[in-house]
């Protein structure tokens, strides 16, 4: 699960650039869903409902006054807790920070090649998520400027700005304030955090002549990873265990590169939002003799949908409460419509939000459109967008009509959900007190 990974820039997406001919491989060779929404635009979330099955307006970790009462609450029995009475080993990296969803160990720093050999006549489940294309965008200068346009070359000016691109966990623009900044306790302390991505902030107000150059940047960073993923194939396929092993590829959230004026996502940039860069995430799967090659499924799915799909691929029930559900049915073509309304919510400012910080965004997406109310804490002031991503794709063109019939009928859908969620949060604050 690499961090902030767009799918819009892997070459099986159809990006043109050859930044990703590793996992090309294992699209062409496997599934790819083509509308996967992420739950967030924050790590956070996407996390928990990834791994649980679970609804964001249902596990309610959605920032960090919650992660805080999560960490310190008495763990519910998860999917990785089920996995292990099944004698399934299981280990990550950069994972101890999710605890209290059942792992144990952080194998950060180990050679994932060298897992590999150790464990090959085990059965395991591995959780990696690594941060390649997470800011800071510093890659090797030979990935930045395999990406660059001919001929291109960056003035002095743009040279600043993306030092702080290169160098900056946080990159905002002015006017803003982070809780880093603000000096607020920080949830979840970075003391084991490798250098580059201790939590550090620089404010730039970017344009659109570093735009191509912080492309080029994001894009070597992509190209970092697919050369991790490269390296794990050949691994497994050494160890003649290839066939045998589940991989799948997937992010937490996606990514804005300039789309809104600035870069990263809401807990990076403080300006985060649910338009489709900051939502869209890939996902592939790929497992000879058990799923077919070369599928593309066009239907939208959410994060919650890949743990059930896990445990059905094992042949195990999943006893825990979920709300997703194996997408094995939709790959073997037995069902439509699979999931008609996806939900997403954000703070604008993610992880970073101050503590006095009380704006939320919410969307509910179909396939062919998306709505977005933003509101406050517990507020019934909601202000509308409206989008048909069929003819507007970039979300320019906010058309939303209280007197259409599809934004009436996803604002109730939309309105119901946000309600939901907040009776399920009063609830929690009222257990825990």
């Amino acid at each position: 699960m690499d961090d902030a990974l767009r799918p819009a820039h892997l070459g099986c997406y159809g990006y043109k650039k050859k930044t990703s001919p590793n996992i090309d491989k294992l699209a062409e060779d496997g599934v790819m869903f083509r509308n996967l929404t992420a739950t967030a635009s924050h790590t956070l979330p996407p996390v928990i409902s990834l791994v649980t099955g679970l609804s964001s307006a249902t596990h309610g970790v959605v920032s960090q006054k919650s992660f805080a009462k999560w960490l310190s609450a008495t763990p519910a029995e998860s999917p990785i807790h089920v996995m292990e009475k099944n004698g399934i080993l299981v280990d990550g990296e950069m994972v101890l920070r999710w605890h209290p969803l059942g792992f144990r160990r952080d194998t950060r720093g180990e050679d994932m090649e060298k897992y590999f050999s150790d464990h090959r006549n085990e059965q395991w489940f591995f959780y990696a998520e690594p941060y390649p294309t997470h800011l800071p965008y510093n890659p090797p200068e030979e990935y930045f400027k395999m990406f660059l346009e001919p001929g291109l070359t960056p003035d002095e000016e743009t040279l600043k700005k993306l030092s702080i691109v290169r160098s900056r966990l946080i990159v905002h623009p002015s006017g803003k304030i982070s809780k880093l900044q603000a000096g607020e306790k920080d949830a979840l302390p970075d003391n084991n955090t490798d250098e580059s991505h201790k939590r550090s902030f620089g404010i730039v107000d970017l344009t659109e002549k570093e735009k191509p150059f912080i492309t080029a940047l994001y894009d070597g960073e992509v190209k970092v990873f697919d050369d991790m993923v490269g390296r794990w194939v050949r691994k497994l396929k050494e160890l003649g265990i290839f066939d045998d092993t589940l991989i799948i590829i997937t992010s937490d959230h996606g990514e804005e590169l300039m789309e809104r004026g600035h870069v990263g996502h809401c807990s990076c940039n403080l300006s985060g939002t649910l338009y489709e860069e900051s939502i869209k995430v890939p996902l592939i799967m790929h497992l000879p003799g058990k799923l077919p090659a070369g599928k593309v499924i066009e239907e939208q799915i959410a994060q919650m949908d890949i743990m059930p799909t896990i445990f059905e691929l094992l042949g195990l029930k999943l006893t825990t409460p979920h709300e997703g559900k194996s997408l094995l049915a939709l790959i073997n073509g037995r069902v439509r419509d699979f999931r008609p309304f996806v939900f997403s919510e954000t703070m604008p400012a993610g992880w970073q939000a101050l503590d006095s910080d009380e704006r939320e965004v919410w969307s509910v997406r179909t396939n062919d459109a998306k709505l977005i109310i933003k509101t406050r804490f517990f507020s019934d002031d909601f202000e509308y967008e409206f989008y048909d991503l069929r003819k507007d794709p970039g979300e320019l063109n906010n058309c939303y009509d209280v007197d259409s019939p599809i934004c009436r009928k996803l604002s109730h859908k939309l309105i119901e959900y946000i309600n939901w969620a907040r009776t399920n949060r009063c609830e929690a604050q009222t257990q825990n007190a």
